[in-house]
């Protein structure tokens, strides 16, 4: 009768080994053991091609028992050692090919594994690699933990396997034990040595309630391995940054600006990371991307790959020898994903770190022009951001590494439709910037087709309090929300020539008064009328973009207020808060230059959002030049008190201090 270990035993040995002193080198290093004693050999080749090396990661990694799981996959092997680090213990389907045989390869490694220049390039132990065993593969000892024990490692490496012919009819749960750990030490081959420096060695008990008739379902020891769940099932609760999520609703890319450290990427991967969560039962695949931006990044290559005639060679669609290939990056890839059948009402992320690392004009081109196209153009097939040829190699090199992945089913249904791949209206692209002499400013192009955010840095006392991190939306609330925006995407529902008609929705749609919405649109053109007077003599007078991305901004920043159960009139009483923040991210930050440039501008507009005109104290006026004059008369005057408008003249001023003692201000620096 077959002998399986139950889940809680196996949930018990998981705890155990997390709990310890080990790091995630122990797994290489016993996965290099096992593969070395499978060839019985003293070198052996670490790389997918070799069933040993497949074999070896698979007895002590898989989850699911899978020696060759889909490379997308997100939690097809678990490193128990990793549990509780940043890591969280589980790895992704293409750990087997950049895990174990990577990692070894680095400088860290080299006074413990030699690795040859063959190719495959193989590897071995180097002599004395026992006395570093320690320094590589345990964090430093300390009274509250141990080293990892063998037994329970034992049992975790027979977490899917018949023990029947290890135990026999063995009854003693210790002796139990002691059979399964010295199959251990034989599999890995382990020495004396080895077993001293790395592991305590008291014999594990495996009692008659541990074993049982069949094999135990992973999700039942893995504590992050979830059944599938379905967004409608998804739990509330989950807080997220309510300017983000209404910037991103509003128009899909997002510049975060603001000091180093101040938590720019980790507010959109924490967001992305929940819905990841909250889609985990009707989407295959990662939905977000970390990017970061490299220093020498002077074309769209980096981000969107190439085609390259040096390939491996395959054989092509037809039939025949070839050694096309494409180079495809992860920017792409999850693009593709986006482009499921499967995922298109499902938000996707590409998180750009350091953006402005390189210049931004270059590498990132096609995503300003095509962004900009597809929301235009009727046929979105005319704004591609991969072309039908390059796709047609891109779809065969997929279904060659993974046929079911969804990134190769999204480019054979696009190959098979003769389409190409343009930008889907479900994907959301977030930048930060970071400003010092290793970086470039970004141009109006580039400001002009973005939200801006600006992420301050909180006193120390509020980052350990947890405060002071600005208003939040829940989850759920922001999923709707930016569902909502991709059918408007999809359906173009603000591509009107009135810049003004899309907030007209709120009343035909949100139930908000006709009247009140009138008065605001009013106080909304006044606004930008009188911002647009005082920045055209500065050369910072504005256009129709953003015009209507205000008007956007507003419509979706009302529809966040009634998402959160405000009624309709008191959500109307946000508005003016709605329009200070859509004047901040649009007409604010490409302003930039010296006190030849700018004069008094930034303190008069300044003053004209705090309801002031030219012949107050403060003036909404100031002079360019001998004698030209720039004002706001009383007649154009908002009528809204002072402090109105915080968030902008707060900022104007900030600017205008700046222009004062350096001579020399701007939006980001």
């Amino acid at each position: 009768m077959p002998k399986f270990l139950a889940a809680g035993r196996l949930k018990a040995s998981v705890d155990a080994l997390s709990d310890t002193r080990a790091k995630g080198a122990l797994m290489d290093f016993l996965v290099v053991k096992r593969t070395l004693a499978l060839k019985g050999g003293t070198t052996v080749p670490l790389a997918t091609g070799e069933p040993a090396f497949v074999r070896a990661t698979c007895e002590l990694a898989s989850v699911h028992n899978n020696p060759r799981p889909s490379a997308a996959s997100e939690k097809e092997y678990f490193v128990p050692f990793t549990v509780g680090t940043d890591k969280g213990g589980f790895r992704k389907g293409k750990w087997l090919s950049n895990g174990t045989g990577s990692t070894i390869g680095g400088t860290t490694w080299a006074n413990v594994i030699g690795v040859s220049t063959d190719s495959p390039r193989r590897a071995g132990l180097v002599p004395g690699y026992e006395g570093h065993l320690a320094d590589l593969m345990l964090k430093e000892a300390s009274r509250s933990t141990s080293k990892p024990s063998l037994g329970e490692l034992a049992i975790w490496t027979h977490r899917h396997a018949d023990i029947e012919s290890v135990i026999g009819t063995e009854s003693d749960p210790i002796k139990r034990g002691e059979l399964l750990q010295n199959r251990l030490i034989s599999d890995l081959a382990l020495s004396p040595g080895e077993i001293s420096v790395l592991f305590d060695t008291p014999a594990c008990a495996i009692a008659d309630q541990d074993i049982v008739p069949t094999v135990a379902d992973p999700v039942e020891y893995l504590a992050g391995l979830l059944p599938p769940t379905t967004a409608a099932t998804a739990p509330a609760g989950v807080d997220c940054p309510l300017d983000l999520v209404t910037a991103l609703a509003a128009k899909p890319f997002v510049i975060l600006s603001g000091a180093s450290g101040t938590g720019k990427s980790r507010s959109t991967l924490r967001l992305a990371e929940a819905l990841q969560s909250q889609y985990a039962g009707s989407v295959s695949g990662q939905i977000f991307q970390l990017v970061p931006i490299g220093p020498d990044w002077t074309s769209p290559k980096k981000l969107l790959g190439y085609r390259t005639p040096f390939g491996r060679a395959r054989k092509g669609a037809d039939g025949s020898d070839t050694n096309e290939s494409y180079e495809i990056t992860e920017t792409l890839r999850i693009i593709l994903r986006a482009c499921h059948k499967d995922s298109t009402k499902v938000p996707h992320f590409l998180v750009f770190d350091e953006m402005n690392l390189s210049h931004v004009e270059r590498y990132f081109a096609p995503f300003l022009s095509l962004m900009e196209a597809s929301s235009i153009l009727d046929d979105g097939e005319n704004a591609p951001i991969v072309d039908r040829q390059a796709l047609s190699v891109i779809s065969e090199i997929l279904d060659a590494e993974d046929k079911e992945s969804p990134e190769a089913e999204s480019a054979r249904l696009l190959v098979e439709r003769d389409q190409p791949l343009t930008l889907p209206p479900n994907l959301f692209y977030v930048g930060t910037v970071n400003v010092d002499e290793t970086t470039y400013m970004f141009s109006p192009k580039v400001l002009d087709r973005a939200h801006v955010l600006e992420v301050q840095a909180q006193p120390p006392s509020e980052y350990v309090a947890g405060t002071g991190a600005g208003r939040t939306i829940d989850l759920v609330q922001a999923n709707d929300l930016l569902r909502s925006a991709i059918d408007d995407r999809e359906v173009r529902a603000s591509n009107s020539a009135d810049p003004t008609a899309v907030v007209d929705l709120l009343a035909t749609k949100h139930g908000i008064d006709p009247t009140e919405l009138a008065s605001a649109k009013r106080l909304t053109l006044k606004a930008l009328d009188g911002c647009f007077h005082l920045l055209k003599p500065t050369g910072f007078e504005f256009g129709f973009r953003v015009v209507k991305e205000v008007h956007d901004y507003l419509h979706v920043w009302i529809k966040a207020q009634l998402a959160m159960g405000t009624s309709p009139t008191d959500a109307m009483k946000s508005w003016t808060s709605g329009l200070d923040r859509a004047l901040f991210q649009k007409v604010l930050p490409k302003i930039h230059g010296n006190r030849s440039v700018l004069g008094d501008g930034l303190k008069a507009l300044a003053a004209f959002l705090d309801g002031y005109h030219a012949d107050n104290d403060p003036a909404a006026q100031f002079t360019l030049g001998i004698d030209e004059d720039i004002r706001i008369e009383p007649s154009d005057v908002l009528g809204v008190s002072p402090g109105s408008f915080p968030i902008s003249t707060t900022k104007l001023r900030n600017m205008h201090g700046r222009l004062i003692s350096r001579n020399y201000t701007s939006f980001i620096r």
